[in-house]
């Protein structure tokens, strides 16, 4: 959508407002990023005694600024124009995943059913296996699921998680896994291009692509991208990337979804694209993002389902029920109720 040039300017203000008191906070308070959540209801009891902790304070912490920041989100969000429920495809289970697996990190969980207590949860078909180690027992255990995919690289993997030393070893034993496993469509590589330089080099992206073909051709490379990142210069890992999934760091680029989609084609020609959709908003507030955002943002991915430019959607995640299970929530009943 189109934003005023007023909106803008008080926009990235209140933003940089939020970042620099979230920058404080975490410094003084000893905060982890992604370690935040809602207050839990009176009388919850955790019955996940292998989930990790978080602080429930962070979002009151961030106030008044936060409420500002969000109150502009949504008095700019008013003027996007409508739109017909009835010219949207319907995003089913077919074209939903869910993103999760065993993590000590962002107040995950080290239970190996994390993800397929999330996937179930919000009635999805497809699941991104991630974080934990890609062998038989973890497959097997994910093997209802009609398509999955599985991480072989090694950023933000749990420790000891990576198993044969290399990420060209995992590709590889992902692919002679997916023989056994038919639901195994393909590899995701998480922050696949994060930190890298202006022009990403390709000989890390060559060497997984290689391996995980090697003993299944048909498995998909899958990446993900972030919108802020798009201004790299891709074209020479073009040949070792099958699918983008591309991600919004921070909750006001969904604002801009469809400027960050045309500008992922640009980059990505050809290449097919599933929208990465974030339920803890990282970027800026590091707490829950906006049912309204969230839903915004399913709207226009259905929009461009419609128009086949955008396969699915990817929720993150599994954690993120407990983190804020309002959110969770109110994107639960928007799949429920689409139109």
């Amino acid at each position: 959508m189109q934003m005023p040039l007023e909106f803008s300017l008080k926009l990235s203000l209140l933003k940089e407002k939020v970042q620099q008191k979230a920058a404080a906070l975490r410094k003084g308070h000893h905060v982890e990023l992604g370690c935040t959540s809602a207050p839990a209801t009176p009388g919850y009891v955790e019955d996940d005694k292998l989930i990790g902790p978080t602080n429930t304070d962070w979002s009151a912490w961030l106030e008044p600024e936060k409420g500002e920041y969000d109150r502009l989100l949504l008095q700019i969000l008013s003027g996007a124009p409508g739109r017909d429920p009835k010219n949207l495809a319907k995003l089913d289970g077919d074209k939903l995943w869910v993103w999760g697996g065993q993590t000590p990190y962002w107040g995950g969980s080290m239970a190996d059913d994390t993800l397929i207590r999330g996937a179930d949860y919000f009635s999805a078909n497809n699941v991104v296996y991630v974080y934990g180690p890609t062998n038989e027992k973890m497959l097997a255990l994910h093997s209802k699921y009609k398509r999955m995919l599985c991480q072989i690289n090694k950023n933000c993997r749990t420790p000891g998680a990576l198993e044969g030393g290399s990420e060209e070893d995992n590709a590889e034993r992902l692919s002679k896994l997916s023989l056994q496993f038919p639901n195994i469509v393909g590899a995701m590589c998480d922050d696949v291009t994060a930190g890298s330089c202006d022009v990403v080099a390709p000989e890390a992206f060559e060497k997984r692509y290689v391996a995980l073909k090697k003993h299944n051709p048909k498995l998909k490379m899958v990446g993900v991208i972030y919108g802020h990142e798009l201004y790299k210069d891709f074209s020479r890992i073009l040949p070792y990337l099958d699918v983008v999934n591309l991600w919004l760091w921070d909750k006001d680029h969904i604002l801009q979804y469809d400027e960050f989609v045309t500008l992922c084609q640009q980059k990505f020609p050809g290449k097919p694209i599933i929208s990465g959709v974030f339920l803890h908003e990282y970027g800026v507030t590091d707490a829950g993002n906006s049912p309204e955002l969230l839903a915004y943002q399913l709207d226009r991915a259905r929009e461009y389902i419609t128009r086949n430019i955008v396969e699915g959607v990817i929720l993150l995640g599994d954690r993120e029920i407990k983190k804020w299970p309002t959110v969770a929530e109110s994107v639960r009943q928007y799949l429920r109720n689409q139109g």
